[in-house]
């Protein structure tokens, strides 16, 4: 519990709990008590349920997530901080998401404590918005709600670095599903702002952001005005951090699509098919070979680029390495803690996994190590009829 969220005089994890789900009933009763301390209890232990799956999905059934919107604002920071903590944790349920969705008015109240409460209520709401942007479908729904990619925008500017780092994602999930509203705000030159921040943590969110924005015909277009290749290849792409050049190379895979693009690579054509290629030669990022050979895919239409890939490169191209389903176990991301995440379900904590998602269908973030090396082989063998591609053939 942060120290400055404390509940005096009062062991608060304690809550008179009888035996089994008589007891969730009970707490499910106790939480719209009028009695502050008997509420405080009863919020503490839920959250502690909450962490067993058999005991959430009791209590989601018994439709708990309708007293928690009830009691979101309520007097007491530790109420909203926990309320919001609760939530995050029904939303990894199926049930649970559909009964918070059925409730819209819970973003405009999530979207109240982000822009006007403190910081750990800022944090814990954040972290409940982006819980739910996860699933596409929810996105529909949230962007129902009135300026709420506008406010976003606005507290990416100047708020504490984990907080943002949420909203980015947010941002990102809702920009894949409609990029019109955040391009009408002018996303594109926040995020173009954010590149510059000294996390790099934010820089490279803010890349994944912008290449949702570059999906789009008039994200392409401001790419383009802003020079947006070169800008990234002279000043990101050779950056020390790795997960700054995976999305970099993400990025760049939008804004090289474009003619105009294509032709203000060709001036410095060289050096950059040099650097996108010496990063295809390590088989340890599979997400960054992709992205990679992504980029040379789209630069390969322009002839004189396709002639100098042929000539320098076409050998190494097809030396390229792919990891065998043995070498992977999903990722190649490691922990806080020096774990491997992935199929290892023993870690602490699991941050980002490289994986790959399918733009429709009903298991679009399914991830199977198959399929996923299948694809980065494609990707090759793309490539290399892009590199041997003749306009007119004899």
């Amino acid at each position: 519990m942060q120290p400055s969220l404390y509940a005096p005089l009062v062991d608060v994890t304690r809550a008179q709990m009888g035996f089994g789900r008589v007891g969730l009933r009970v707490l499910n009763r106790e939480l719209s008590s009028k009695d502050n301390l008997i509420q405080l209890q009863a919020i503490h232990t839920i959250l502690d349920q909450v962490q067993i799956s058999e005991s959430a999905i009791f209590l989601i059934n018994l439709n708990i997530v309708y007293r928690l919107i009830e009691i979101i604002h309520d007097r007491d920071p530790i109420v909203r901080e926990k309320v919001c903590m609760i939530l995050t944790h029904l939303a990894g349920y199926y049930q649970g998401r559909e009964r918070i969705m059925s409730r819209p008015i819970v973003f405009e109240n999530l979207m109240h404590l982000i822009m006007r409460d403190r910081k750990e209520i800022r944090y814990a709401a954040a972290y409940t918005l982006m819980t739910l942007a996860k699933d596409r479908c929810s996105c529909e729904t949230i962007m129902q709600t009135d300026n709420i990619v506008e406010n976003l925008l606005k507290m990416v500017k100047d708020d504490h670095t984990g907080i943002v780092l949420l909203h980015l994602k947010t941002l990102s999930k809702l920009c894949e599903w409609d990029p019109e509203p955040a391009l009408k705000a002018n996303a594109f030159q926040i995020m173009l702002a954010l590149f510059r921040n000294h996390d790099k943590r934010v820089a490279a969110k803010a890349m994944d952001c912008m290449a949702q924005l570059c999906k789009h015909n008039v994200g392409k277009r401001l790419a383009d005005m802003y020079d947006m290749t070169h800008h990234l290849f002279k000043h990101y792409l050779m950056s020390p951090n790795i997960s700054v050049v995976i999305s970099v190379t993400g990025l760049m895979a939008y804004t090289t699509q474009t003619t105009r693009s294509k032709w203000r690579a060709k001036e410095f054509s060289s050096s950059l098919t040099k650097r996108l290629v010496s990063l295809c030669i390590g088989h340890n990022l599979p997400l960054l070979q992709m992205r990679c050979m992504q980029v040379l895919i789209n630069l390969c239409d322009c002839p004189d680029i396709r002639y100098h890939m042929k000539k320098h490169w076409e050998k190494r191209v097809k030396a390229f390495k792919i990891r065998t389903h043995e070498m992977w176990d999903g990722t190649s991301e490691i922990t806080s803690y020096g774990l491997e995440t992935g199929h290892n379900y023993r870690t602490m904590c699991i941050e980002g996994v490289e994986t790959i998602k399918n733009e429709y269908g009903d298991n679009a973030n399914v991830i199977n190590v198959h399929s996923y090396l299948r694809t980065v082989n494609e990707y090759k063998e793309h490539l290399i009829r892009a590199i041997n591609f003749l306009p007119h053939k004899h």
